[in-house]
């Protein structure tokens, strides 16, 4: 019998040593949490990744930041990775409303198209005029956006918004007395050269000296034409863009007037 008791007793001095050991753990972990607290107090609650995931994401909102990303650093630096943190959210979250990198590229292809100012046609000027005009429109959208170029190349619109600038260039050749197959042949042929006009870029404006060190460097008896044609002009990229259109757009109606004639 007391040897029960004494067992008993150290098994309740035992019991008593174990809940004091919780007792001071307890307190302890109430302490640092206590210290914890003024120093997580000035910090911001959520991150910027909680904060966007928190906002619902929007179409147009995941288009814009691919669009920016490459204009500023190239095509070869989108990827849903690197657009996710643009974005400041889960890769994943853009998924929901562009299921793959091929969706993502039309997106891009709509916006660049969608930007086009179709309202500086003026259904008053000559059908000729009006043409040049749209090839100014989508030569400087492109010029805006030259690192998307190669995805308009490779991606073509396939969307209502980006076939509108389509629609209304064919819908031009028309009206100058086209028939529809060729119409549609001469805007593919009018939208190449712009396109190849943005890829080659607006040439260096060379000063005076730069000009005659260059017509210099081509002597007139091995390249007479050459000489001749930098002696007789300094022509600007935009001179020479609208000169290259009006030739093409020239071109094509001429074959209207001949079978008119």
């Amino acid at each position: 019998m007391a040897m029960f008791e004494g067992e008993c007793m150290s098994r309740v001095k035992a019991r008593k040593t174990v809940l004091k050991g919780k007792k001071k753990r307890a307190a302890a972990r109430g302490a640092l949490a206590g210290k914890a607290a003024p120093r997580l107090a000035g910090r911001p609650v959520a991150r910027k990744r909680r904060d966007s995931a928190a906002a619902p994401l929007e179409r147009g909102q995941i288009v814009a930041a691919a669009l920016k990303i490459v204009d500023r650093e190239g095509l070869k630096a989108l990827s849903m990775r690197r657009l996710g943190a643009e974005l400041g959210v889960d890769p994943m979250a853009v998924y929901y409303h562009l299921p793959n990198k091929q969706a993502l590229l039309d997106a891009i292809v709509e916006a660049v198209m969608g930007s086009i100012d179709l309202t500086a046609d003026n259904p008053a000027r000559p059908p000729q005029e009006r043409i040049l005009t749209a090839a100014r429109a989508y030569r400087d959208v492109l010029l805006a956006h030259a690192n998307a170029l190669p995805i308009l190349l490779a991606h073509g619109p396939v969307t209502p918004v980006a076939m509108r600038p389509v629609e209304l260039l064919t819908g031009l050749l028309r009206q100058a007395g086209l028939p529809p197959a060729e119409a549609l042949m001469g805007m593919n042929v009018i939208a190449a050269a712009v396109r190849g006009a943005v890829g080659m870029g607006p040439a260096h404006k060379l000063s005076e000296k730069e000009f005659k060190d260059l017509w210099r460097s081509f002597p007139a008896a091995e390249f007479p034409h050459l000489a001749e044609g930098l002696a007789a002009s300094r022509d600007s990229f935009e001179a020479i863009f609208d000169f290259g259109i009006r030739a093409l757009v020239r071109g094509l109606l001429g074959g209207i007037s001949s079978a008119a004639s």
